[in-house]
């Protein structure tokens, strides 16, 4: 209950902080890529990759408020019976504030994450779903109609929780 208090009192603070913005507005489509750091994880799904959509508004002269949504697909890295396969989606939503320290920025971000283990055992399929916590760092360069960058993004309780390093390409549609 904590969790989704400061979460809501986060984005409060962003909402309100935005009334006063200044500033263009940026939106970017990214392909990710990410390696899983935990043993709980890397032992089943190793790597995933995914898209990502990035709303930038402009917030002061060196910052940005940020809202980002991601699709990460991890697929099973073990020999399964023929017909049956096992994944991990990965739906995270955060907000954030990106420093902007021109050509790089450095964006920390709270939020949400969706986890969906889906299996499928022909010809049924079972799927179970958990919102958990989510934060991430992410230090990027951008160029003018380019961004790249590096990402640690966490989520989920301990010994469980999904810590990630993730790379992100991304093209600037508007904006800058």
């Amino acid at each position: 209950m904590h969790k989704f208090t400061f979460i809501g009192l986060f984005l409060i603070f962003l909402s309100w902080q935005s009334l006063a913005q200044q500033g263009d507005v940026q939106v970017n489509l990214g392909f990710d890529a990410g390696i899983t750091l935990n043993d709980y994880y890397q032992n089943q799904f190793p790597a995933g990759f995914g898209g990502s959509i990035k709303g930038l508004m402009g917030a002061s002269t060196s910052g940005q408020l940020s809202l980002t949504g991601n699709y990460l697909y991890f697929p099973i890295d073990a020999p399964l019976p023929t017909g049956e396969n096992l994944s991990l989606h990965l739906i995270p939503v955060l907000a954030g504030y990106r420093l902007n320290f021109q050509p790089f920025f450095l964006e920390p971000q709270l939020g949400g994450a969706v986890f969906i283990n889906r299996f499928k055992n022909a010809p049924t399929t079972y799927s179970e779903s958990q919102l958990e916590f989510a934060f991430a760092a992410e230090l990027g360069y951008a160029m003018e109609s380019l961004e790249l960058s590096l990402r640690y993004q966490h989520a989920g309780p301990s010994p469980f929780h999904l810590g990630l390093l993730g790379i992100r390409a991304a093209y600037i549609l508007t904006g800058r």
